[in-house]
């Protein structure tokens, strides 16, 4: 590789989180998991990605993009929910100083 046209400024960290069942006939086994991934750039800004998935009926799906300033505070996020193999919702939230908006998709409320 060419170090003189690769840049990397930030750093990533990946993950797996288990979900288990405190079920006393389950206990310990696995009803779900959630692989994530946060990338932290050089700026102290974080934007984690992450995907969630509960098998345990009704199975649900959560796909989710949230980015957190320097100081953590919230900047913008996207989520998108799947239960039983169909579409619930998604929604897409802005943050500023003074102000939270939320621009949302739902099957129950539309949008």
């Amino acid at each position: 590789m060419n170090d003189e046209i690769l840049q990397r400024d930030h750093r990533s960290i990946r993950g797996a989180i288990r979900y288990t069942s405190k079920k006393p006939e389950r206990m310990d086994q696995e009803r779900g998991r959630e692989y994530f991934m946060m990338n932290i750039h050089s700026d102290g800004k974080r934007t984690v990605i992450a995907h969630c998935e509960i098998d345990d009926r009704p199975s649900v799906m959560r796909d989710i993009t949230y980015s957190i300033d320097e100081d953590w505070y919230p900047m913008d996020c996207f989520v998108r929910l799947t239960v039983n193999d169909r579409f619930m919702g998604s929604g897409w939230f802005n943050f500023g100083p003074d102000y939270a908006e939320c621009e949302a998709n739902t099957l129950l409320e539309g949008r």
